[in-house]
């Protein structure tokens, strides 16, 4: 029988596998029902005439067969995601959408309410916003623009760093005169960061991982918080803990990736998005209180 190319579909869902190590795994991530997983596998494996996985009770894994198969799957992956962003990246036209990134509280307290200045001027653009916490991959085109609090953003991206953003310690009014004050904790076990703050003699107690948590939990006077000065300035029934200066955080970068810098509507969004964050510099490095 003389050789077919093989399905692209079949050849995704066994990376799929592989990243996953279960078909249910796979199919989650593929949107797709767990059935058609286990189909396409055993079509592919029918397809070449050897086994690709090996089916062990703790999770799928390649045989070598099958890691020479997946290997060039990804080498076509890869060429194809390039190929994408070159062809986005010549694209001139202040037009078609942009994704960007960024973690919710700048959205809501700092870019949902300049957004209409952007539509008003580009009104052929369209705006999707991710504004979860998971770091998207721009080099696979999750994103277009990323806002990123990072200190050692990725290296293949481009971008700018545009300055740190402050940190102070907040509680509900009155909350430190109390009995027995003490921090909220944000992962179990550490409270290395502790020392370096203005009351570094509380204890630590709980765990609320992230900010909506560590906010929530404060205000019902259940704690201390380390917290973004913009989050926690703006954030009702919490008041600073001291007096004293809000240190320096992470950088803040605005990123892109270098095959789409050169896109008129990446520029335009990124010029925006950095206007839009040195114009809020002082309540971002917690030097203008919101109240």
């Amino acid at each position: 029988m003389p050789d077919r190319p093989l399905d692209w579909d079949a050849v995704q869902t066994l990376l799929a596998v592989a990243r996953a190590r279960s078909v249910r795994g796979a199919a989650s991530a593929l949107g797709v029902h767990h059935t058609t997983v286990g189909r396409r596998v055993d079509a592919l494996e029918a397809r070449i005439g050897a086994r690709l996985f090996d089916r062990r009770p703790d999770g799928w894994a390649l045989t070598p067969s099958g890691e020479e198969v997946a290997e060039a799957g990804r080498g076509f992956d890869e060429a194809l995601v390039a190929a994408r962003r070159r062809v986005e990246g010549r694209d001139a036209a202040l037009t078609g959408h942009v994704t960007i990134t960024v973690a919710e509280p700048l959205f809501v307290l700092l870019i949902a309410v300049r957004l209409p200045e952007l539509v008003a001027a580009h009104p052929d653009l369209e705006l999707r916003f991710d504004t979860g916490y998971d770091l998207r991959d721009l080099a696979r085109r999750e994103a277009d623009v990323a806002l990123r609090m990072d200190n050692n953003p990725p290296e293949i991206l481009v971008g700018k760093r545009l300055f740190p953003y402050g940190e102070a310690s907040y509680a509900a009014p009155g909350y430190l005169d109390g009995p027995a004050p003490r921090w909220l904790g944000w992962v179990a076990g550490d409270d290395t960061w502790i020392a370096a703050t203005d009351l570094p003699r509380l204890p630590l107690w709980g765990v609320f991982p992230s900010i909506e948590a560590q906010v929530a939990a404060a205000r019902a006077g259940l704690g201390a918080a380390l917290l973004p000065c913009l989050i926690g300035d703006a954030a009702q029934g919490l008041v600073r803990a001291t007096d004293r200066t809000p240190r320096p955080s992470r950088d803040i970068w605005l990123l892109t990736h270098p095959d789409l810098r050169a896109t008129a509507r990446v520029r335009t969004v990124m010029a925006f998005l950095e206007q839009v964050l040195r114009d809020a510099r002082d309540r971002i490095e917690g030097r203008a209180p919101s109240h």
